[in-house]
């Protein structure tokens, strides 16, 4: 089902094989990111951030898969680290498949819902997943999985900052 232009990566307890040329199809389809067209300021202010977040390797990765930083496909602020600092996590959609490594980022525990995202370094979490049903109509008919990433970014809106913990 995925095209000759295939690759495979393998990132930490995940071996995905992804079509890039196809990924990158798809997201010059897309109009604007989660965090543009949600409309809270949770969102507005991660936009505004978004160049402070992702470390050159993650940057990387994300070319390298085809995907486009600005357009993510969700975005949610899980909370605030410190006064300043808050705690995001933010979806990318590729074409491609999971080879090996669990099916899904979350993880259940004692009747808890938590994330296992893994550790890439400087303080950034990575992890795929194979539920794909939200992904953006551009991806209609291809075979779709997520990639999850776990970023600290800085409140810099000027409305109040949430300093829940």
């Amino acid at each position: 089902m995925l095209a000759d232009g295939m690759q495979t990566v393998e990132l930490r307890k995940w071996r995905v094989r992804s079509d890039p040329d196809l990924t990158r199809e798809a997201y010059a389809r897309i109009d604007a990111g989660a965090a543009e067209t949600c409309g809270c300021e949770e969102c507005f202010n991660f936009a505004a951030a978004r160049h402070l977040v992702y470390p050159p390797d993650v940057l990387e990765l994300l070319e390298w898969l085809g995907i486009d930083p600005l357009l993510e496909g969700d975005v949610e602020r899980r909370g605030c680290l410190e006064p300043g600092m808050h705690a995001y996590t933010v979806w990318f959609y590729l074409v491609g498949e999971i080879d090996s490594g669990p099916a899904t980022v979350i993880a259940q525990s004692g009747g808890r819902t938590t994330s296992s995202l893994e550790d890439a370094g400087e303080g950034v979490g990575v992890g795929f997943c194979s539920d794909a049903s939200g992904a953006p109509d551009a991806f209609g008919g291809l075979p779709v999985i997520q990639i999850a990433i776990g970023v600290s970014a800085p409140w810099v809106s000027n409305a109040p900052e949430p300093l829940d913990a």
